[in-house]
C-alpha cells in the first residue's frame, strides 16, 4: 500500500463549516526512515510549512483590514485610492502584503502599511527576541543567530537593525524607570543598597570610561540556599553609562528605592567599594529616606587585601593578617599603624607603593568603617557578597571580559537599559510596557 500525508489549510465559515478556500501546502509519501534526518521534516522544510501557513493566514486577515467601508476616525464614507505593498516581518518568516489606501471626506490621514496601522512592521516576538540577544551578545552574533533560525539572510536581522531595535527598547525603558513610581504598597523599614562601577573600553581612542549600577533590596529578601550560599530574591537594579554627572544614574537610582518602598522614614545601608561617584549617588537619596548609613563594603576590603599581598613578605604575612584582622573589628588606625610597620619593611618601591595605596584607601575611607564581625553576628548588611555578581552581569559578560569590541556611551547604556531589566526580573513586565508604547490596536 502506498501512502502519502497530505498537508491541508482551510479557510471556512464556523456557523456552517463550510469551506471559503483551501490550500495545499504540501504531499509526502509516507516511507522508512533508513536514518534519523530522514525522521519528520528538516529544519529547512519546516521552515517553508510555516511561511506558507503565514501566507494563508495573514493574506486572510490582510482582507478583513480592507474591507472597512467607513472612517475608523470619523465614521464617513471612504474612497478607494489604491493598493499599496507593505512588509512584515515574524519571528522566523518575512511576508509582503497588499494594503488598500483609503481616503474620507473629511480628509484623514489614514495609515496604509503594515507599520502605520499597527506600530510596527516588525512582530513583537520577533522585536523582543532581537532585543534579547543583542543584549547579551554582539549585534553580529546575533543577527546570525537570528538568521540561522529561519535559515535565511533576512535584512530585518542585520547588524544596523539589531542596534536600532536594542536603541529603541532601551529608550522606552529608560524614560519609564525615570517616570512617575508606583511605590509599593508596604513601606520599607530598610533597604540595603549595593553601588558599584565597571570600567568599559571607550570607542576611538584607547581610553575607557565607567558604568555605574546599583541594586535595591530589602533584607527580608535575602533568601539562604545553604551554609555557604545566599540569594536575593526581590531586587531593582539600575545603570548607567551616560556621561552627565550621573544626572540619568541618580534619578534611576531614586525610583528604584521608591520601586523597592523607601519613603521618609526607612533606614537605608549603602554599601559601596569606597569611590566618591558612589558615595555621591547614595547621597542623593538622603533627604527622601529616615537615615543613612554608609559602608565601606567588606567585600572590597578583602580584595584589596587579596591584591596587595604580595607586597608582603612570606615571613610578615602575619603581621599583613593582623592589619586585616583590626579592620574586620572596626579599628581602622590600628590597621593602618600595622601596614605603616610592613611599608617600612618592604623590599622595595613597588612593594612600598602597593601598601601605601592600601593605606590612602582605609584613611580615605575612615568614615565608612564599621566593626565588621559585631554587624555579621547581628546578622546587619556588612558586605556585597551576595549581589557582587551584579557588575559581572550587567556590564563585564557584555561589554569585557572575552569581549573585544569598543564601545560609545550611548551604545553601553542602551545594553544596560535591557540587561538590568532581566537581571532585575522585571522583563516580562517591562515588555509588556514597551508593546504598549509601540504597538497600536486596530479599531
Amino acid at each position: 500500500m502506498n501512502e502519502s500525508i497530505r498537508i491541508v489549510v482551510q479557510h471556512y465559515d464556523t456557523s456552517n463549516s463550510k469551506i471559503l478556500s483551501q490550500e495545499v501546502l504540501r504531499e509526502d509519501k509516507i516511507k522508512k526512515p533508513q536514518n534519523l534526518k530522514e525522521v519528520g521534516y528538516l529544519h529547512l522544510e519546516q521552515i517553508d510549512l510555516l511561511s506558507k501557513i503565514q501566507d494563508f493566514k495573514i493574506s486572510h486577515q490582510i482582507k478583513l483590514l480592507n474591507n472597512d467601508k467607513t472612517c475608523p476616525k470619523c465614521a464617513g464614507k471612504v474612497r478607494n485610492q489604491g493598493r499599496y505593498k507593505s512588509k512584515v516581518h515574524t519571528i522566523f518568516t518575512d511576508h509582503e502584503v497588499d494594503i488598500k489606501r483609503i481616503s474620507c471626506t473629511c480628509n484623514c490621514n489614514l495609515p496604509y502599511t503594515i507599520e502605520g496601522i499597527f506600530g510596527s512592521k516588525t512582530h513583537p516576538d520577533l522585536l523582543k527576541r532581537q532585543v534579547e540577544l543583542g543584549s547579551q551578545q554582539s549585534y553580529e552574533k546575533t543577527a546570525k543567530e537570528l538568521n540561522y533560525n529561519s535559515l535565511a539572510k533576512r535584512s530585518i536581522n542585520n547588524h544596523s537593525n539589531v542596534h536600532k531595535a536594542v536603541k529603541k527598547i532601551a529608550d522606552i525603558l529608560e524614560k519609564d524607570k525615570l517616570g512617575t513610581v508606583k511605590i509599593s504598597h508596604i513601606p520599607a523599614q530598610q533597604l540595603v543598597i549595593n553601588i558599584d562601577g565597571g570600567h568599559v573600553k571607550s570607542r576611538g581612542d584607547n581610553r575607557s570610561f565607567e558604568a555605574m549600577v546599583a541594586s535595591v533590596y530589602r533584607p527580608e529578601n535575602i533568601k539562604v540556599i545553604d551554609r555557604s550560599h545566599k540569594m536575593i530574591v526581590n531586587k531593582t537594579t539600575v545603570a548607567s553609562a551616560k556621561n552627565d554627572e550621573q544626572t540619568t544614574m541618580k534619578a534611576l537610582f531614586k525610583n528604584a528605592c521608591k520601586v523597592q518602598g523607601m519613603n521618609e522614614s526607612t533606614e537605608v545601608v549603602c554599601l559601596a567599594d569606597g569611590a566618591d561617584n558612589c558615595w555621591s549617588i547614595a547621597n542623593s537619596i538622603k533627604n527622601d529616606c529616615g537615615k543613612m548609613l554608609y559602608v565601606l563594603d567588606w567585600f572590597h576590603i578583602g580584595m584589596k587585601f587579596k591584591n596587595n599581598a604580595t607586597a608582603v613578605a612570606d615571613e610578615d604575612k602575619d603581621l599583613y593578617d593582623k592589619a586585616k584582622w583590626h579592620l574586620w573589628h572596626g579599628a581602622a588606625d590600628k590597621s593602618i599603624n600595622k601596614l605603616e610597620s610592613l611599608y617600612q619593611k618592604a623590599p622595595d618601591d613597588k612593594c612600598q607603593k602597593k601598601l601605601k595605596k592600601l593605606m590612602g584607601y582605609i584613611s580615605n575611607n575612615r568614615a565608612h568603617i564599621v566593626n565588621y564581625e559585631k554587624r555579621m553576628n547581628n546578622n546587619l548588611p556588612y558586605t556585597s557578597n551576595i549581589a557582587e555578581s551584579t557588575v559581572n552581569n550587567l556590564i563585564n559578560t557584555r561589554q569585557k571580559n572575552k569581549q573585544r569590541m569598543t564601545w560609545s556611551r550611548d551604545g553601553s547604556h542602551n545594553v544596560l537599559q535591557i540587561r538590568s531589566s532581566i537581571y532585575s526580573q522585571t522583563w516580562d513586565k517591562d515588555w509588556r510596557e514597551v508593546e504598549q508604547s509601540i504597538y497600536k490596536n486596530v479599531a
